[in-house]
């Protein structure tokens, strides 16, 4: 009997390692980019629109790909449908009612809190926009803005 529950175990251990490796592969590949050399392209800091988001972001290359990072500094109020949005507008001309216009939707937020990282399609043209949002699309509720520097 002994045998049997020490084989059972082995095999557990086994296949929780083997559906665990995707996962650590993904891990890799994300701790191999973090090492990648990172260039600043962007960075600022959120200003209140209907509500108040503190932290920093930035707009990064990193093993030439783009990617808007929240730090871990970030906080915002909870809500749902939450989403960030590179505008071609001014953020002190955005409202709730045309923040998405003309905009491009980078993301759905992933948390309300801690860092976060979108990755950008390489056809995007930061010059093309004027400011980063956040943007609650179920309320259209114009949640917090910054200025693309």
């Amino acid at each position: 009997m002994k045998k049997l529950v020490r084989a059972a175990g082995a095999a557990f251990v086994l296949a929780a390692a083997f559906a665990a490796a995707p996962a650590f592969a993904d891990e890799m590949k994300a701790q191999a980019e973090e090492g990648a050399e990172e260039t600043v392209l962007k960075s600022g800091t959120w200003t209140k629109a209907s509500f108040r988001s503190s932290g920093t972001w930035s707009i990064v290359e990193r093993g030439g790909e783009r990617y808007v990072v929240l730090d871990a500094d970030f906080r915002t109020r909870r809500a749902p449908d939450l989403k960030i949005f590179l505008s071609p507008n001014a953020a002190g001309s955005l409202t709730g009612d045309n923040a998405t216009d003309g905009a491009f939707r980078v993301a759905e937020l992933s948390s309300n809190r801690g860092a976060q990282s979108y990755k950008l399609p390489a056809d995007i043209d930061l010059a093309d926009f004027q400011s980063i949002i956040i943007h609650c699309e179920a309320y259209s509720k114009l949640w917090s803005t910054a200025t693309l520097a």
